[in-house]
């Protein structure tokens, strides 16, 4: 036995040189599209082997049998490849992180070192845009920013087919009154979008146009800068904050090629449920009775309704069946190529869009559904002309043709909404359109042969960027020049018809007559620009930027002009002359501040130039020594305390607000010349001039914490700020209207916004697993401190102090019960109570309903939202999800029964109340139409707005490299995903954000594929 012992020693003394002989391993890294990766980190995991691959992406090291290699690069996953015996040479492909984490943000006019942003930044990246099937930007930040409060509030885009021009009283053309003083164009009518409160202001590549159409595959960043330090070179436009996109800059060396197809299924979520057609009719002989009215309806109608025996004089439509299909398709493609080499690089993107809408039937004359086609190009060339002058120009341009039936997409959807089921049949038994005289307009024929409407949007940007480095002369110095040129307009083609309706009814003989209402008329053929607008910017910058040891400074001064013309309006200029300064000592403490003198010339002559400043602080604690050189604390990466404060400015001045405007009007009665009359023009004042205006203006403070730990897995980053808004334009409550003239907005308002944000992120690893997990979570109160408001007699009348933009309304206290209850409760001057109508309180118990009686009906607590995205990757598959959601939410859903008179009812109106249901009815007893008492805004109206979503979740494979190298091409992932998926809502008979007679949102489960090389 010790023989064998020792002998099976020997053997593997014998052995283990074998075992653990070094080999050397060879191999390439690679990025996703299969280009080298020069810089990448190769090192064994239980030893301080290290290697680094080179310019071609190539790497020799020494490794023993079984070692596992860890290959890492910057904003790319980490990947281990175990040693094999014998070893082929090795090709290593890395993927980009889900969630990026930079060095570097993009930040207004620059890019700047993460670690010396003082400001309240926030920024995410392409990955996380790209798994929203949607045809603006705008959905996909949902969610994923803390301070953006999103909301939807339609389905699909409105659109303007109003001429800019009008013909007046004098016989000739002038700009329409809508269109003078108008903002800019907005390709982004669906989604609201609020930070901190404010409508940003969106800027593309520095350039402020309101473009949320850019395809997702062009855009490298979207940041939100939200304090006045981060927005201060804006000056009078500096206090809303700032929405930051970065379109993808080009890439040095060979092309890099990416090509994305996507199509997406659309069903709209939420419709309502209409009432069948006896079950109406049943209902509103209820209401009539309950006002004391003759029945509309017989015994014998309620029955042909049900049983269907009379389809043309008793019909039964739903309208939402008929008006709407079950899904429709999207479908996107986009192509993305950029390369160049160290002296000229290029990125070109290329996209496409056809979105259908959900509207039935068709027209073989014509297209009659609601549709988007969509052409976008946006391509960059940067080209080192020598070694210290750089050039950039872009080029992003849009062509946007949409289409919608004759009867337009609002107009059908409000029809949907309010046509009862029972008012007409969609056909006649001759194949004509129903109608009545009531409804002389078949809603089906105005969706499917009333013609069609065609807009026509065309928008050109291009910027040109220099850069000189003064290097050569003076260590540090740097000049740069900007100039934009922008240019949009749309159009509109009117080809509608006029198409009549019939109604069938028998005479005596039982002969079929058909009586014709609604009016004949061909199809138009009118051509209308709708909406014109060009764009200049310059801006010119010298800077100086030096390191002196530990001391690293940064001065700038900065010039720049901003010119618009919209439709017929004479040109808006602003401009900002500004200084900044920035210093830190050994990336420990931070300094910064900025000063601003901005101007708009549609101020008054001698007040258009104001000054605006911002200053901020930061303390890199983990610089410190008791940190940096404790290692029991080096699990601490990063420990950043910042603070901002700043005053800034918003250019609220409408058009030459300052000046009177008149225009021609008629007066009436006419007078005599020689035999025949004639009317009057003359010249009116429109509104009374404010030449005191000014801009609106706030004071902002931010004090933030960085967080970065256990070696920048876990980041942290929290803000807390309070914004002081004054100088308002409101209008003065205290004025009578006694003059004939509507007063002038004046600077009167003052606000305060409040709140506090936080984001946290993890990811990590186990090794080829990758995992992450990311939230954010918003806190946001405001408060209105002066409103110039009326006189109010009582407190809880007030606005002043109340959250902006509250509610006001009665205090609902249920329905009452007995007519006993009704005759000894306040109400409404010159409405007689009744057994379920509401009851409100009378908050000042004088026996009467009035305004007296009006609160806060709202909710009064701070505004929280928030959003969860968690994601995970393995093996080429990869899957992640986002939460969204939003709390302390309430709002006014004004659904009356039967609305303005004898109009479509829904199911929820069953529940109302009956001397047999009193105890349980969760609505007013019915009348027809407007009820003076029941439909005024209440808290019975008031809705619980808080919900929960699974906005958007994806799941991707990706084939084997190993494989798809062999057909010479890089990636072909495969994925699925989807917006929408699934909603939880407090009060779920509406979508909690689309509510109300607009066109509904929509689920979609997109399907797509991805090809690099």
């Amino acid at each position: 036995m010790k023989r064998y012992l020792v002998l099976l020693f020997l053997i593997s003394i014998t052995a283990l040189p074998a075992f653990c002989q070094q080999i050397t391993i060879s191999g390439t890294v690679l990025d996703e599209y299969g280009h080298p990766l020069g810089g990448a980190s190769i090192k064994t995991k239980n030893s301080t082997a290290l290697a680094i691959s080179d310019a071609n992406g190539q790497f020799q090291m020494d490794a023993a049998k079984g070692d596992i290699l860890v290959i890492s690069y910057p904003d790319f996953k980490e990947s281990e490849v175990k040693v094999a015996n014998p070893v082929a040479a090795l090709s290593i492909r890395l993927t980009k992180r889900d969630i990026s984490l930079r060095d570097t943000v993009n930040v207004l006019y620059e890019t700047k070192d993460a670690n010396k942003i003082l400001g309240a930044v926030s920024t995410i990246y392409t990955n996380q845009l790209t798994t929203t099937p949607s045809p603006t930007y705008a959905y996909a930040l949902a969610g994923r920013l803390p301070g953006l409060y999103t909301q939807q509030t339609r389905g699909w885009t409105a659109t303007n087919s109003n001429a800019l021009v009008s013909q007046d009283v004098d016989g000739l053309y002038y700009p329409a009154a809508g269109t003078i003083g108008a903002k800019g164009p907005n390709d982004n009518m669906e989604i609201m979008l609020r930070l901190r409160g404010q409508a940003p202001v969106t800027m593309i590549d520095g350039v402020q146009r309101d473009i949320y159409t850019i395809d997702p595959e062009n855009i490298e960043s979207v940041s939100l800068l939200k304090d006045a330090l981060s927005t201060i070179l804006l000056g009078q436009r500096s206090s809303r904050g700032v929405l930051l996109v970065t379109t993808k800059k080009p890439i040095a060396g060979t092309p890099h090629v990416s090509l994305s197809a996507q199509t997406g299924i659309q069903t709209p979520l939420s419709l309502p449920d209409p009432l069948p057609a006896y079950q109406y009719a049943y209902l509103y002989n209820e209401a009539q009775t309950n006002e004391g009215n003759p029945l509309a309806y017989t015994y014998q109608d309620f029955e042909a309704y049900r049983n269907g025996t009379d389809p043309y004089g008793h019909p039964d439509v739903d309208w939402f069946n008929t008006i709407l299909k079950k899904n429709s398709l999207i479908n996107r493609y986009s192509l993305n190529v950029t390369g160049g080499g160290t002296a000229a690089r290029y990125a070109v993107g290329l996209s496409y869009l056809d979105q259908q809408g959900l509207f039935k039937g068709s027209n073989p004359a014509y297209e009659t559904n609601a549709t988007i086609k969509r052409y976008s190009i946006n391509s960059t060339i940067d080209v080192n002309v020598t070694k210290e002058f750089t050039t950039k120009l872009q080029i992003y341009a849009r062509v946007q043709d949409g289409n919608q039936p004759g009867g337009t997409t609002d107009g059908i959807i409000s029809g949907m909404y309010n046509t009862p089921g029972n008012a007409y049949p969609v056909f006649n038994p001759n194949g004509s359109f129903g109608g009545t005289q009531a409804y002389s307009s078949n809603l089906y024929a105005r969706l499917t042969n009333s013609g069609y409407l065609q807009d026509y949007t065309r928008d050109i940007l291009a910027n040109l960027e220099l850069n000189y480095n003064f290097d050569s002369f003076i260590k540090g110095l740097w000049a740069k020049a900007q100039t934009n040129l922008s240019v949009y307009s749309s159009n509109s083609v009117n080809r509608t018809a006029g198409v009549p309706s019939y109604k069938l009814s028998i005479d005596a003989s039982g002969d079929s007559i058909y009586n014709r209402y609604g009016a004949i008329s061909d199809q138009t053929n009118v051509f209308n620009l709708t909406y014109s607008a060009q764009y200049w910017y310059l801006q010119t910058a010298l800077g100086y930027t030096r390191q002196f040891g530990k001391h690293n400074i940064n001065a700038k001064l900065f010039y720049d002009q901003h010119q618009s013309i919209f439709n017929y309006d004479l040109p808006e200029t602003n401009h900002n002359i500004a200084a900044t300064a920035a210093y830190n000592f050994g990336g420990k403490y931070f300094a910064e501040a900025a000063i601003n003198y901005s101007g708009n010339d549609r101020y008054p002559p001698g007040h258009q130039f104001g000054w605006f400043y911002a200053a901020g602080l930061g303390w890199n604690i983990t610089q410190e020594n008791f940190i940096k050189n404790n290692s029991s604390l080096n699990w601490i990466n990063n420990l950043k305390l910042r603070a901002t404060y700043g005053k800034t400015g918003n250019d609220n001045v409408g058009y030459f607000s300052w000046r009177e405007s008149f225009r021609i009007d008629i007066v009436n009665p006419t007078y005599p010349i020689s035999t025949s009359r004639a009317s009057q023009g003359v010249a009116q004042q429109t509104i009374l001039a404010n030449p005191n205006i000014t801009w609106e203006k706030a004071d902002k403070f931010n004090v933030g914490l960085d967080v970065a730990l256990f070696n920048n897995h876990f980041h942290f980053t929290g803000d807390y700020y309070i914004n002081r808004y004054y100088d308002l334009l409101q209008l003065r409550g205290k004025q009578p209207a006694l003059i004939g003239l509507a007063y002038p907005l004046e600077n009167l308002g003052i606000s305060r916004y409040a709140g506090a944000e936080f984001s946290a992120t993890y990811q990590n690893n186990y090794r080829n697993f990758h995992y992450y997990l990311t939230g954010n979570a918003t806190l946001e109160q405001t408060k209105v401190l002066f409103s110039d408001e009326i006189q109010q007699k009582y407190d809880w009348n007030k606005r002043t102090g109340a959250p902006v933009g509250m509610q006001f309304g009665y205090v609902a206290e249920g329905l009452i019960q007995t007519q006993k209850e009704a005759e000894s409760s306040a109400h409404i001057a010159g409405y007689t109570l009744q057994p379920g109508d509401i009851k409100y309180k009378d908050l000042n118990g004088d026996g009467t309903i009035n305004q007296y009686d009006q609160t806060a009906i709202g909710e009064q607590k701070p505004l929280f939202y928030y959003g969860v995205n968690a994601g995970i990757s393995f093996k080429g598959f990869d899957a992640n999800i986002l939460l969204q959601g939003v709390a302390n939410r309430t709002y006014l859903l004004n659904d009356y029964s039967f609305s303005s008179g004898s109009q479509q009812a829904y199911t929820y109106i069953v529940g109302r109340w009956t001397p047999e249901t009193a105890a349980t009815a969760t609505y007013p007893r019915l009348t027809p139409g407007i009820n003076m008492n029941n439909d005024v805004a209440s808290t019975f109206w008031m809705k619980n707005g808080e919900y929960f979503r699974i906005k958007n979740a994806e799941v991707g494979y990706t084939l084997p490299y190993q494989f798809t190298n062999h057909i010479k091409i890089s990636s072909v992932r495969f994925f699925v995903n989807g917006l929408n998926l699934f909603t939880h809502a407090a009060f779920d008979r509406v979508d909690p954000e689309v509510y109300g007679q607009v066109y509904p949102i929509q689920r979609v489960i997109n399907f797509g594929v991805n090809v690099k090389f």
